[in-house]
């Protein structure tokens, strides 16, 4: 009883704690020290508790900078630091203690292993090795989130509370940035209009959405089984609304492959379905086209997609090719983690003063991986790809519960539209994209796993005395 009531007061106790902390000692390291210490208290007490509470905060997470020029995200980068910290000396305890081994391991452990190991490697060729470690550090926190997500989410009850923690969350972040966006519709199509909103660009906010309609879609086309399809059809709508407010060239062309890909598991018997959902789609769209104004702006955001005279495909033609010339120049394990950043100028005399404001990265993962960690580095990552999509297409071959094909689905195709946008940008190192993607690769097999459970479990019931 005393530790339930623990777990219940100890937010509001460190709220305070932390408040008075930073009220007292803002110039101070103190603030950081009293976060890790009670961040670290509440994950001990429950790592379950801390998950869900880490998913609530991610859309409205707030960039902290701490004496000695560190930035953390807070509170999501604490809570994830202490979620791994704990979880490690919770597995090293167990070994020292030769406890038994949980018979399920997590899928994708090995690839995992590897790519992370990649990224220290990588440091032999750094410019700058204490920021390349730091960077894989805490990149090593971003990926073993899964694992975390693998081990806390194991039953339909856990799984319930993760969808109640992150979609209201995700549903107000996105309701505020739509309110902003119309409010400054005139500069709809700029960066400049998500200042006042929780996501920092287009690309960020359109991508974070895409996750959470696509998951929305997927239930509403797979699961046939009871559930409040009025709530999800909320879900949906709201979702869908904020995608038509994004601006984002990747994050259009990721949703149509990811829409596609969804289409094409529906069976044969459920082909009105797909009437049904292409149709509103058109009549959607062709209603959004006939806006005002609109339509000239979309024709013209989609043709400058070839257009080299457009500052942001010269920004991003510039990027691609710095990146192919630091590969070239360390082929085998890259120039380092983080070392795109760190050589990378950008020529003012080439973009323009327009381009200067985006971020230094290379406008693609899988080149900025290939420049950063090498060509073992890419083969390792697609290797975690492809065995994501593997183990999602085996799993399919064998679900017919419509709640759990429903939710692989959408995790899946989720999943997809960011390796589809990662294509032309780089945006795993944000919380914001880097939390869901991890997460769903361990929210993935934790789902088939507890699928397959209850299958046994209803073979074993049926069976005879």
């Amino acid at each position: 009883m005393a530790l339930k009531s623990g777990k219940r007061f100890l937010p509001f106790i460190v709220c305070l704690v932390f408040g008075s902390v930073i009220g007292g000692y803002s110039g101070t390291p103190l603030p950081l020290l009293s976060l890790l210490i009670a961040t670290g208290a509440f994950v001990c007490l429950s790592m379950e508790i801390a998950v869900y509470l880490l998913l609530i905060a991610l859309p409205f997470s707030f960039r902290y900078i701490v004496p000695g020029s560190f930035e953390i995200q807070t509170p999501t980068e604490p809570l994830l630091g202490m979620l791994v910290a704990v979880y490690g000396v919770q597995k090293i305890s167990n070994f020292a203690l030769r406890k038994p081994k949980s018979e399920d391991t997590f899928p994708f452990f090995l690839p995992l292993c590897c790519y992370i190991l990649i990224t220290f490697l990588s440091a032999i060729n750094t410019p700058n090795l204490f920021v390349t470690l730091k960077g894989a550090f805490r990149a090593t926190a971003y990926m073993l989130f899964s694992v975390i997500v693998y081990t806390v989410i194991q039953n339909r009850t856990n799984l319930k509370r993760i969808f109640i923690a992150i979609f209201p969350s995700a549903a107000v972040a996105v309701i505020w940035t739509v309110i902003v966006l119309v409010y400054h519709i005139d500069a709809w199509q700029w960066t400049s209009a998500y200042r006042s909103a929780p996501f920092t660009n287009y690309s960020v906010y359109g991508s974070f959405t895409a996750i959470f309609f696509l998951i929305c879609l997927s239930r509403l086309l797979f699961d046939d089984g009871p559930y409040d399809r009025v709530l999800w059809t909320a879900w949906f709508v709201c979702f869908g609304a904020g995608l038509l407010l994004c601006f984002s060239r990747g994050v259009w062309l990721s949703v149509i492959v990811a829409v596609g890909f969804m289409l094409m598991q529906l069976g044969k018997g459920v082909t009105h379905k797909k009437i049904l959902f292409i149709g509103a789609a058109c009549l959607l769209l062709l209603a959004c086209l006939n806006l005002p104004g609109v339509y000239n702006i979309i024709v013209e955001r989609i043709t400058s997609a070839v257009d080299i005279s457009y500052a942001s495909n010269r920004a991003r033609l510039l990027r691609w090719g710095q990146a192919a010339t630091m590969f070239l120049e360390n082929p085998i394990l890259g120039k380092g983690y983080g070392a795109f950043a760190m050589l990378y100028e950008e020529d003012v005399a080439l973009v323009g003063s327009y381009t200067a404001q985006y971020q230094l990265g290379a406008h693609s993962e899988y080149l900025q991986v290939m420049a950063e960690l090498g060509v073992v580095g890419l083969g390792v990552w697609m290797w975690l790809n492809v065995a994501f999509l593997r183990y999602g297409f085996r799993a399919l071959q064998t679900l017919d519960d419509g709640f759990y094909r429903a939710i692989v689905v959408g995790l899946m195709t989720a999943e997809l539209s960011l390796m589809v946008h990662f294509t032309v940008n780089n945006l795993l190192n944000g919380d914001a994209i880097g939390v869901p993607f991890w997460g769903i690769y361990g929210l993935l097999p934790a789902v088939v796993q507890m699928a397959n459970r209850e299958k046994i479990l209803d073979v074993d019931s049926q069976a005879p005395p």
